[in-house]
């Protein structure tokens, strides 16, 4: 305690320090965090999406597409 007393000024510099490094620190997670980047964070559970265009009418196939054939 007595080498942080007889230098006053070096602690202080040495004390900011450590405060902006655990805020970055601490801001750094919190954006991981949103992003779901984390690596104790599940993945979320996929929803299917309906394909666009499905099921109006206009936008079906009007004939069957050709099948592929096998060769000789």
């Amino acid at each position: 305690m007595y080498r942080f007393r007889r230098r006053p000024i070096v602690s202080a510099v040495l004390a900011l320090i450590v405060v902006i490094v655990l805020f970055f620190g601490m801001f750094s997670v919190y954006l991981a965090d949103q992003t779901g980047s984390l690596p104790w964070q599940a993945d979320p559970t996929r929803i299917p999406v309906p394909t666009a265009f499905s099921g109006i009418a206009g936008f079906t196939i009007p004939t069957p597409l050709p099948t592929a054939t096998q060769g000789p």
